[in-house]
């Protein structure tokens, strides 16, 4: 990547070692950096010791940053390395688990966020060379205080799960048995096997669908952990209880593991699962979890201190979800009964639209889902205008005589790359960049803003430059190729289809 040459030409100059940064500036230059403000020196020193032939000028900006602009050997320099996208995985495993829903009833707008997001993810850390496994983890347990809620539901002892689509799933049927476990159980397995159906139609894929019931329960795993963390002294018994010493690794207080009832709680069993995970040997465990499971993380980092986990473990917190119809917010309730189907809404406004949507935001903010604007056929719609962007590179490829070749090696009119064409090899050069970014702080929502950006660079691009018949049309077509080949990348990092026309 040319940013890592720009750091290796900083790093050369100042001759220490100090964590500073190069990024993306439009408004200053190509690419900016901090490193004079960090080691509080004089950026003119600096820039002056810096002699690149990638280099065409440096400018010192506000309290001393130091902006980049690239010569065009440093432009064609990054368009070559566009093929040695990041690969800082290097092989090693990652478990990505998302969406996780309790298998009581059927996907709704709110499990979106973390199956498109955990999707995503998924995809850029393969792409960065990771082994990648995606599991879902499949709250079945007979013990789970869901599953026998289910089966009161099923059996007319109670109502919390009791929808249309549940009540057409028990039309003519007699259980034999009264044991709510057993008969919530069973309608669960039904249930969880309608979902999987489902989420594979969204595209998504797991490499492993981890039952709670039969991987832990029925294998003794409760009883092993709480035999584990007894050996360790990290228990203790309170008013008929189990409770787990996390207070001293963290937590704002000591958790119940067994109830005085003696039922399990699901803290146990997340204990549990994530031995079972660690276990598997993974470098980092990416957990994704719902918003009511915020104050949940403390707790399971207390547990990987007490425990000695080497695994990195990240946890991230999927945030609400609304849909918005003009000035009207629906909130999602399900306490209120007005659940909104995440079929439903990909049967409204489409595959492509509704992964666009929730891609575009971070994870960790409100999401107002714009039905409207989803619906849009139109440049208004973002998902909209960078696919209508990609055809029209398509058009462009096909109306040219020309094959198009590999890569685009010289500049398109007489030595002098034009702004059009500079700035979009610029945001050509940024999308390894991308990558890695995402990589590290695991903003998704960074590959909606950079297809955007690319599909509104190609199309100033085509704007005002001329591509058919021009003199330099086969270094142009080139360019045209290329620009296609990275915005297909980027959609299908996002899940989301490259029409070739529209």
């Amino acid at each position: 990547m040319i940013r890592d040459i720009l750091r290796s030409e900083i790093e050369r100059a100042v001759n220490k070692k100090v964590d500073f940064n190069v990024s993306t500036n439009e408004k200053f230059g190509d690419y900016s950096s901090n490193v004079a403000i960090l080691l509080k020196e004089d950026p003119k020193k600096i820039a002056d010791k810096i002699k690149s032939p990638y280099i065409s000028k440096i400018e010192i900006a506000g309290p001393g940053f130091l902006n980049f602009y690239l010569s065009e050997k440093g432009l064609m320099e990054g368009l070559k390395k566009l093929a040695d996208c990041p690969k800082q995985g290097l092989g090693q495993k990652i478990q990505v688990e998302f969406i996780s829903a309790n298998p009581t009833g059927e996907l709704h707008i709110g499990h979106g966020r973390s199956a498109f997001y955990g999707d995503a993810l998924a995809n850029v850390l393969e792409k960065a060379g990771y082994k990648v496994e995606r599991e879902y983890f499949i709250n079945d347990s007979k013990e789970s205080a869901q599953i026998k809620e289910l089966g009161k539901t099923i059996l007319g002892k109670g109502t919390s799960y009791l929808t249309s689509y549940l009540k057409k799933k028990l039309e003519k049927r007699k259980w034999k048995v009264d044991d709510e476990s057993e008969v919530g159980y069973a309608i669960a397995e039904e249930i969880q096997e309608d979902n999987e159906k489902f989420i594979k139609s969204l595209g998504i894929k797991f490499d492993r669908w981890f039952s709670e019931e039969l991987q832990l329960r029925e294998k003794k795993e409760f009883k092993k952990t709480i035999e584990l963390l007894e050996k360790k002294k990290m228990v203790y018994k309170k008013d008929g209880a189990v409770w787990l010493k996390t207070s001293k690794y963290g937590d704002d207080e000591d958790r119940v593991i067994v109830r005085s009832s003696g039922e399990i709680a699901y803290f146990l069993s997340d204990i549990a699962y994530h031995i079972n995970k660690v276990k598997r040997g993974y470098k980092k465990i990416i957990d994704i979890w719902g918003a009511d499971h915020q104050g949940h993380v403390k707790r399971m980092m207390a547990v990987k201190k007490m425990l000695g986990w080497k695994s990195d473990l990240d946890i991230l917190i999927s945030q609400l979800a609304t849909l918005k119809k003009g000035d009207e917010r629906k909130k999602l309730s399900k306490r209120k009964g007005n659940i909104v189907l995440l079929k439903d809404l990909v049967k409204e406004v489409g595959l492509d639209a509704v992964r666009w949507f929730y891609l575009e935001k971070s994870l960790s903010t409100h999401m107002d889902f714009d039905l409207d604007l989803a619906k849009e056929r139109s440049q208004k719609n973002p998902v909209y205008y960078v696919q209508y962007a990609g055809a029209r590179m398509n058009s462009i490829l096909n109306k040219s005589k020309l094959p198009a070749r590999r890569c685009f090696a010289s500049s398109d009119a007489g030595g002098q790359i034009s702004k059009p064409v500079r700035n979009l090899i610029l945001k050509l050069i940024q999308f390894p960049e991308t990558i890695e970014d995402i990589t590290k702080d695991y903003q998704v929502q960074r590959l909606t803003v950079y297809a955007y950006e690319l599909a509104s660079e190609f199309s100033q691009f085509y704007r005002d430059i001329k591509v058919i018949g021009s003199k330099n049309e086969k270094e142009l077509i080139a360019l045209v190729a290329l620009t296609r080949k990275i915005l297909q990348d980027t959609l299908k990092l996002l899940g989301i289809s490259a029409p070739e026309k529209m």
